[in-house]
């Protein structure tokens, strides 16, 4: 059966990866960006299986309209809310301005796009699956990210509430929470850093695999939530962050061991 699915943030990183890996599942697949060229380029990639939307998340409105446009292909059977900002900043000097617009696009663009989801699901009584893309900031705090931590927070509270308000009409609510992903833009904060190679090398053994994830794999994950093979999952928010958040402290390998069994680098 045919089915189609709304993905904001398409144009880049984790959004076009999941964006391209899910129209080669078949999705019929309807995109949200705000950078024209991004999306035409999103736009092209889709061909006759899906278009894409240039708009901000942050007006419902705009919402309203992907999900329009995705029901013309096929029944709105999936939403991916990816959409979001990198604003750093702190509570002691806090800029007022940043700080508005990140919680509307990174919370409040989440909080309309799974409204909309939800109301188009009823409306078909057809069921369906959200995929929020949340972080491991929602459960470790960084220094100099408090809005981005506390809105990444909010998503996986959102999340878990819309798994269990709408779990018994078959709605299903899980989000992916990413580490470190070499996106274009963590690679221009990697190459524009005073020292690019110990930058990559700091991020890197974050996590227990040393070294950043690839967007492929965070969205080999959301394309699984949504997929009938997670038919049982609900309310969960999977780190795909290379272990990152299952220790409290780095703990250097032993350079002995790393040597005699790390597999061979793939060609």
């Amino acid at each position: 059966m045919a089915k189609s699915v709304v993905v904001t943030g398409c144009g880049t990183g984790i959004g076009r990866a999941i964006f391209n890996r899910l129209l080669e599942q078949g999705w019929n697949v309807v995109g949200v960006e705000m950078q024209e060229t991004l999306a035409n380029e999103a736009r092209e990639y889709a061909g006759d299986k899906g278009d894409v939307i240039l708009a901000d998340v942050a007006q419902p409105a705009n919402l309203d309209a992907a999900a329009d446009r995705a029901q013309q292909f096929a029944p709105l059977m999936g939403w991916v809310n990816n959409a979001g900002l990198a604003i750093g900043g702190n509570l002691h000097e806090p800029n007022p301005a940043e700080v508005e617009r990140l919680f509307s696009v990174n919370l409040m663009g989440v909080f309309w796009g799974s409204s909309v989801a939800v109301r188009r699901f009823l409306a078909q009584k057809s069921g369906g699956a959200i995929v929020n893309v949340s972080s491991i900031h929602s459960t470790a705090a960084f220094a100099g990210w408090a809005a981005y931590d506390t809105a990444k927070g909010g998503i996986d509270a959102l999340t878990r509430y819309t798994a269990v308000e709408y779990g018994p009409v078959g709605i299903r609510a899980n989000a992916v929470a990413p580490g470190a992903i070499m996106t274009p833009l963590f690679k221009k904060v990697v190459a524009d850093s005073a020292n690019p190679e110990e930058t990559l090398r700091s991020f890197s053994v974050l996590h227990t695999l040393e070294r950043p994830g690839e967007p492929e794999e965070v969205a080999a994950t959301a394309a699984y939530l949504l997929s009938d093979d997670a038919s049982f999952v609900s309310g969960q928010v999977i780190a795909v962050d290379g272990g990152a958040t299952a220790r409290a402290f780095y703990f250097p390998a032993d350079p002995e061991f790393v040597k005699k069994y790390k597999p061979e680098a793939k060609s």
